[in-house]
């Protein structure tokens, strides 16, 4: 699909850019913002982006989580690393109160609403590039858990190739780096999943300062403002005024308008039929002859002549 979806200039040429490609967006403040919204927004664009990451994380599979340098001490021989690799051992949860929790004598602190899972460490084969294997706790045999944070997770479901014959280590390797992928097991990361890796580290450091006390304040504030059972109060109906009753009578045709307004809405009251009243039939007209007449004789016919 790629010749149709890429973007092309004014003469009709490819420009290399594709309409399907993804770019990182950035928070600015400018002179008419509230600070303290800025720093609300970051909050809440982190905890949207750690509720999508969480629903991604399965059981038994890998995946990658940024590690600040400054604020957390990387084991040894990954210096260079700005990132952890894990196997997920559990489904994340979130944390319904503030605790600490312990594993493999290491001390965690869990805060209230925040995303959490389980999972274990794999470090960096010495000597082979891109190439992690399992780590060894240093109290037992088995592997290194840890507790991680799912808002520093950068890739939830990492693709690692496991060592094969057809996925060998470089020719050269040192024989002690072998016999440890022997042991526990190697696995490898793509080049373009590492150089994604540490450009998502810089991103995050880069665009994720804010204050989270100062973003709690204000979203505890919008919470207080938003009633989630305002729909459930019913509307207050406007009481009706009671007319006095009047002694007189209501004509009819008030009656016949009351009875229309009470039928549902579309519907039309056809008007009851008025009774005709039969016309009676006129007499005919007697003649002048006639009516002179007296009764019990028959009346005489005359004729008019008509005189010149």
């Amino acid at each position: 699909l790629w010749p149709m979806m890429e973007i092309k200039d004014k003469k009709g040429e490819g420009t290399g850019k594709g309409y399907n490609d993804w770019r990182v967006g950035r928070f600015e403040p400018d002179r008419q913002s509230d600070e303290r919204q800025y720093h609300a927004i970051k909050a809440d664009t982190l905890n949207e982006m750690t509720v999508r990451l969480a629903k991604q994380i399965c059981r038994g599979n890998f995946g990658a989580y940024l590690v600040a340098v400054s604020t957390k001490k990387r084991k040894r021989g990954d210096e260079n690393l700005p990132y952890y690799i894990v196997k997920w051992n559990e489904t994340p949860w979130q944390a319904t109160k503030d605790k600490e929790t312990y594993l493999d004598d290491t001390r965690y602190t869990v805060k209230k609403g925040h995303w959490y899972c389980k999972g274990t460490w794999l470090e960096k084969l010495p000597g082979a590039r891109n190439w992690f294997t399992m780590a060894r706790s240093s109290t037992t045999e088995r592997g290194w858990e840890t507790l991680v944070d799912v808002s520093k997770v950068a890739v939830a479901n990492l693709r690692l190739r496991p060592r094969s014959e057809r996925n060998q280590m470089r020719i050269g390797t040192q024989r002690a780096t072998i016999a440890i992928a022997e042991e526990r097991g190697a696995w490898r990361m793509s080049d373009d999943d590492h150089a994604f890796l540490v450009e998502e580290s810089q991103n995050r450091e880069a665009n994720n300062e804010f204050d989270m006390n100062i973003a709690s304040e204000v979203m505890e504030e919008e919470a207080a403002r938003i009633n989630p059972n305002s729909w459930l109060k019913k509307p207050e109906t406007k009481k009706e005024e009671h007319q006095p009753k009047r002694d007189n009578k209501k004509s009819k045709a008030k009656k016949e308008q009351l009875k229309q307004q009470n039928v549902p809405a579309g519907w039309k009251k056809k008007p009851s039929p008025k009774k005709k009243k039969k016309k009676s039939k006129p007499s005919p007209k007697k003649r002048k002859s006639e009516s002179s007449a007296p009764p019990g004789r028959r009346a005489k016919r005359t004729r008019k002549r008509g005189g010149n």
